[in-house]
């Protein structure tokens, strides 16, 4: 079994000098990539939520620019066989302050790419977002009572954007066939993830970079999903998406919702703030 561990804030708390070692650099994903796809292939991911940019015309102004902190694992766990075709199931689990849910997704992997044929939920939401009573929270129209619920909508393509009420207890089918990862990797190349209702989703392979993450350097694609919104043919600019992928699967996630408005329990706009979710790889099995 290759194990890579991650070097910890704590253990860099008793031993200073830990962040002076050198890091471990991991082989150049290339036209050979393939997404590590074997049963047991498991990730252990961090994640950091905060608001930046603050811009509240309120004397009692709640928001900080504190960052909350969370936890979540994801693994290949088994194969089905779903109208005779071998799909293997890979579940994300997450976990917060007072909450935990989890989603298992259906994958085939082929010479084209990293292939989701089913999903049981899309609760892809990380965000453990410190609650602020009695405010609502208001991106292109779609208004939330907390900031939680607004990346929940956003961060999981179908959640909201379509009429699906989402249960962990039902299967559902994504038709067609949505691309997660695209061979070979290509920079320049984009791609249409999927269609919901009147919003376009594509990904696109931007360029490669060295990347940190907790202590370890990657050699990653950096791939930006883009939303084309209300059949628009221009991606909304206030939504910035990032994964970063190597040779050990995703390395970090970056998404940003800017321009957010804030209405007290009135329903007076007091104000913008930007908001931001990270999740950042910690450890990586692979059997």
């Amino acid at each position: 079994m290759k194990i890579i561990l991650i070097i910890s804030f704590f253990l860099c708390l008793i031993f200073p000098s830990c962040g002076d070692d050198p890091v471990t650099t991991e082989n150049n994903p290339d036209n050979n990539f393939r997404y590590p796809f074997s049963i047991g292939s498991s990730w252990y991911y961090g994640t950091r939520n905060f608001l930046t940019n603050i811009r509240i015309d309120s004397a009692s102004n709640p928001f900080t620019t504190d960052t909350l902190t969370g936890y979540g694992d994801a693994s290949f766990i088994s194969d089905t066989v779903i109208n005779s075709d071998t799909l293997r199931l890979f579940r994300n689990s997450h976990s917060e302050e007072g909450h935990a849910h989890s989603t298992i997704e259906l994958y085939k992997q082929t010479d084209s790419g990293l292939i989701r044929y089913a999903y049981y939920s899309d609760g892809t939401n990380f965000g453990p977002f410190r609650p602020a009573g009695g405010y609502r929270f208001t991106f292109k129209n779609n208004s939330f009572n907390s900031l939680n619920d607004l990346f929940g909508f956003y961060s999981g393509d179908e959640s909201g954007l379509s009429d699906n009420n989402f249960s962990d207890s039902v299967l559902y089918f994504d038709n067609p066939p949505v691309t997660v990862l695209k061979y070979p990797l290509t920079t320049g190349s984009e791609w249409l993830f999927k269609i919901t209702g009147t919003t376009k989703f594509t990904k696109k392979y931007l360029n490669y970079e060295n990347t940190e993450s907790s202590g370890m350097n990657y050699y990653c694609i950096k791939i930006r999903k883009f939303w084309y919104m209300n059949n628009s043919a221009m991606p909304e600019a206030n939504l910035i998406f990032y994964d970063y992928f190597s040779g050990s699967g995703m390395v970090k996630r970056d998404f940003t919702i800017k321009d957010i408005q804030v209405s007290n329990q009135s329903g007076k706009l007091i104000g913008y703030i930007d908001a931001k979710e990270e999740s950042f790889l910690n450890i990586f099995i692979q059997p």
